[in-house]
């Protein structure tokens, strides 16, 4: 039965907590405020984004690039505050899983979770590799030569073993690597204002269609995705339900402030000439050459190689809680519910270390074409981001409505502007992609319905996820 929702945090009077014992279940009240935000922006991941994405929206931005971003960081900033309702709601280790098949209905709930099931293990895959490649990048401008396959087998397993013994450890060493990330990329774009100036008419009196403004921000609606994962840690913070939302909101306002400079910048780096950035892979490596600062060059791409490894670490621990939560409803098989030695979803992670190993020595043994591959999951991830906003955004109206309440005038604004542009989003891989990115869409598709299969073969067996009961072990 749909539940309804406020947006006050739940009280104990409230709710019918459960209290299983403290050795089988998530440690509680350890990890802070930054410890969640470090874990989000790494989830983000920013710099990395500014690494690969920029030049892709520059193609169709032009030089209102930057106004692509903020225009579309306005929109996800509305569409986090609604998920921040949510996780306010109900704090625990399956984010959306839980607040939305509370809030909304259970179906909604198994969806969500298995969106984001599908859209974080493309992630998972994904970041080790890309986190390689660069990284070998680096060592061929000092003169070393070592191929991808070993770098990412030493990230897999390092990040695996810090995701096991101490989410602490991971989500602060996530934030320290982002951070330094963030620094080297500034440092770039700083070297290109110093040098050709900060203020850039060009970009301030440019004219841009309509079309050619929309189509840029499809492109880059997806580079804020990730800020929900601060929810997977709602079981583990000290005051989840004051710094998960706070960590939500921070990290996409931070993400916005850094795309909207990042982009400014590099177009004025090319010489406000947006369709050579839009023709240049790694734009910030070939600024800090054409600078004549080489070693800048080299501080980019290693920025870009340990902030990949840091959203390996980030996504790790948000899949292995979400498998945890779901374990514990019912979704997924329980052993997934258990936890180590450590007090960490040990199962989870361990099943997840292994999948992301085998992936990365199968490619590395059968010679994939890993940027057709990491292509594919990045159509896996981006659609799984886009399924679970939108549930959001309907969850948080639906919960009011249900309570009899009036839902929110900035719910009902996204619900005719984000959700519209999700939508279509969402479409363009389907009928305007070329063939292998609609082979996943579509791929996508049959998996969410797998989903769906999975809730009604449960309903029929007379099972339920069990979203009427407060549960505080996940």
């Amino acid at each position: 039965m749909a539940l309804g929702l406020s947006l006050l945090p739940p009280s104990a009077s409230t709710m019918a907590e459960m209290h299983p014992s403290s050795d089988r279940v998530l440690v509680t009240n350890r990890l802070s405020f930054i410890d969640i935000l470090g874990h989000t922006l790494a989830n983000i991941t920013p710099s990395a984004m500014a690494t690969v994405t920029i030049s892709l929206v520059a193609a169709n931005g032009g030089l209102l690039t930057w106004a692509v971003y903020l225009a579309v960081g306005v929109l996800m900033l509305g569409v986090a505050v609604e998920v921040a309702a949510l996780a306010r709601r109900v704090p625990s280790a399956g984010s959306l899983f839980v607040s939305v098949g509370r809030t909304l209905h259970p179906l909604a709930g198994l969806l969500s979770g298995w969106a984001m099931l599908g859209g974080y293990l493309g992630a998972l895959l994904a970041a080790p590799i890309v986190g390689a490649l660069f990284f070998s990048k680096a060592l061929g401008v000092i003169g070393l030569a070592l191929g991808w396959p070993p770098i990412a087998v030493a990230f897999t397993v390092l990040a695996w073993v810090l995701t096991v013994r101490d989410a602490v450890i991971a989500v602060r060493y996530s934030l320290y690597v982002e951070i330094l990330s963030l620094g080297a990329i500034v440092s770039v774009a700083l070297f290109t204002l110093f040098r050709q100036g900060f203020i850039d008419p060009a970009q301030w009196q440019a004219r841009l269609s309509p079309a050619s403004f929309f189509a840029a921000m499809t492109l880059s609606v997806l580079a804020y995705g990730g800020f929900e994962t601060a929810a997977n840690l709602g079981r583990e913070g000290r005051h989840a339900a004051r710094d998960v939302p706070r960590a939500i909101i921070v990290s996409v306002l931070v993400s916005l402030v850094f795309y909207v400079f990042m982009s400014y910048s590099e177009t004025l780096g090319f010489h406000d000439d947006p369709a050579l950035l839009a023709q240049t892979a790694a734009p910030l490596s070939a600024l800090a050459v054409r600078e004549h600062l080489p070693w800048l060059a080299l501080v980019s791409d290693m920025a870009m190689a340990v902030a990949a490894f840091s959203a390996a670490i980030a996504t790790m621990n948000s899949l292995s809680r979400l498998l945890y939560s779901m374990a514990r409803h019912g979704a997924v098989p329980g052993a997934l519910g258990a936890v180590g030695t450590h007090r960490t979803p040990a199962p989870a992670l361990h099943l997840l270390g292994f999948m992301t190993l085998a992936f990365a020595v199968t490619a590395a043994l059968m010679h994939w074409r890993l940027l057709s591959i990491l292509d594919l999951f990045g159509v896996f991830t981006a659609l799984g981001f886009i399924v679970i906003y939108v549930l959001a955004v309907v969850a948080v109206i639906g919960g009011h409505v249900q309570a009899g309440q009036r839902p929110p005038v900035l719910s009902l604004l996204l619900l005719v502007t984000a959700v519209p542009l999700l939508l279509y989003v969402f479409s363009q891989s389907f009928w305007a992609a070329q063939a292998p990115t609609r082979v996943a869409a579509w791929t996508f598709v049959f998996y969410l319905s797998g989903g769906a299969a999975l809730y009604a073969w449960q309903t029929r067996a007379g099972r339920t996820l069990g979203f009427g009961v407060a549960r505080q072990d996940d």
